[in-house]
C-alpha cells in the first residue's frame, strides 16, 4: 500500500505575511512603519497572496501533470501500461532511476559490463590507465594517462578442472571486447577515453616441504594439496570468497601456509633450502623461473614475504609449477 502523499506546505496567507514582518527589523531595521498604508506593506501582502496560490497548486498536481512528468524521465516514446495504474507507474520509474546506466565512478564501469554481458564473468575498471597495449606500456612501467579508463574484462569458461589447456581460454574474444566498448561508450563521460582489455596473466611457481601427519599417506595428500593451491589462486573461483583471485591482490606465503596448513593429514609447512616458497616464471615457457628482485616482498630477516602483482594482473598456477617435498612428522 502507497504512503499517503504528505502535505507539502500548509502556511496560510496571514503565515506569511506574519513571517515578512517579523524579518524586517533583522535585514530593515530602519523602516518602522508597518502600517497597511505603507508601499513595502502593501508589497508584502501582494506578494504573500500569490505565494499562497503557487502553495495551493503545489499540493493538487494532477494525474496529467504527473504522467507529463514520467514521460519527461523516461523519454518521449514512454507510453503507460493499460489499464493505467499511476502509483505503480510513478514506483517502477523511480526504481529505474536508482539503478545505474551511466559510467561515472571506476564502479559504475565493473557494474554495468556484469549486468549488460552474460558472458563477462569478472570485471575490473583502473582509472587513468592506458592498458590496452601493455607490453610496451610496460617498458615505461605506464604512467598515469588522465582522461582514460581501462576496463578489464574475464570471460566465462565452460571448464570441468582447474587445470587450463590453453590459457587463451581466459581471454576475451576480439568480439566480446567490442560489444562490451559499444555498450559502454553511450554511458560515458564526454571527456573519458575507453579502453576494454582483457587481463595480464602472471605465471607462478610454488616450492614448499610439507610435513605429514604419521598416520598420513604421501599419494593421498599430494593431489589435495595442489588442487587446493590451484582453486585459491583460480582466476574466477580462488580466493578468500570463491570469486576469483583479486586483480592486483600479492601472492602472500602466509595465507599459502594457512590454506595447506587446514588441510587433512597435513602437520606443518616450511620452505626447500635455497628456494624461496614462490617464484615468478615465463609466459611462454612456465618452467622458466624469472629472477626479478622488484616482484618480491622482502622483510628484514630477507625471508620472502609475497610476490607482488600490479593491478591488472592475475595469476596462473599449472600443476607443473607446483613442487612438493614430503616428510612424515614423527
Amino acid at each position: 500500500m502507497p504512503l499517503p502523499l504528505p502535505n507539502l506546505d500548509d502556511r496560510t496567507y496571514e503565515d506569511l505575511v506574519q513571517e515578512a514582518l517579523g524579518l524586517i527589523p533583522t535585514y530593515a531595521p530602519e523602516w518602522t512603519n508597518h502600517n497597511p498604508s505603507d508601499p513595502g506593506i502593501t508589497l508584502i501582502e501582494l506578494f504573500a497572496y500569490l505565494s499562497e496560490m503557487l502553495l495551493y497548486r503545489l499540493n493538487r498536481v494532477t494525474d496529467a501533470n504527473k504522467l507529463n512528468f514520467l514521460r519527461l524521465i523516461n523519454g518521449p516514446d514512454w507510453k503507460p501500461s493499460e489499464p493505467l495504474n499511476l502509483d505503480n507507474e510513478i514506483r517502477e520509474t523511480i526504481l529505474k532511476l536508482r539503478s545505474p546506466d551511466r559510467c561515472i565512478m571506476d564502479k559504475d564501469f565493473e557494474t554495468l559490463v556484469l549486468q549488460a554481458h552474460s558472458q563477462v564473468a569478472r570485471a575490473r575498471s583502473i582509472a587513468n590507465r592506458n592498458l590496452e597495449n601493455l607490453e610496451s606500456e610496460r617498458l615505461s612501467e605506464i604512467e598515469e594517462r588522465a582522461g582514460y579508463i581501462s576496463v578489464i574484462i574475464v570471460p566465462h569458461v565452460e571448464e570441468t578442472s582447474n587445470q587450463f589447456q590453453n590459457i587463451n581460454e581466459l581471454q576475451p574474444t576480439s568480439n566480446l571486447i567490442e560489444q562490451v566498448r559499444d555498450y559502454l561508450k553511450s554511458r560515458l563521460l564526454l571527456t573519458t577515453k575507453l579502453r576494454v582489455v582483457g587481463p595480464h596473466y602472471i605465471y607462478i611457481g610454488i616450492h614448499l616441504r610439507i610435513f605429514l601427519k604419521a598416520d598420513a599417506l604421501e599419494e593421498d595428500v599430494s593431489p589435495r594439496v595442489k588442487n587446493a593451491l590451484q582453486e585459491f589462486l583460480h582466476p574466477l573461483r580462488g580466493g578468500e570468497k570463491g570469486k576469483g583471485w583479486s586483480f592486483g591482490h600479492h601472492v602472500y606465503v602466509s595465507e599459502i601456509y594457512q590454506l595447506l596448513d587446514q588441510l587433512p593429514g597435513v602437520n606443518y609447512i616450511t620452505r626447500i633450502e635455497d628456494h624461496d616458497e614462490l617464484t615468478l616464471r615465463e609466459r611462454q615457457d612456465p618452467k622458466q623461473v624469472i629472477q626479478h628482485s622488484d616482484r618480491l616482498l622482502i622483510n628484514k630477516n630477507k625471508c620472502l614475504v609475497a610476490l607482488k602483482l600490479k593491478p591488472e594482473e592475475l595469476v596462473i598456477l599449472t600443476k607443473d609449477n607446483i613442487e612438493l617435498e614430503f616428510k612424515t612428522f614423527i
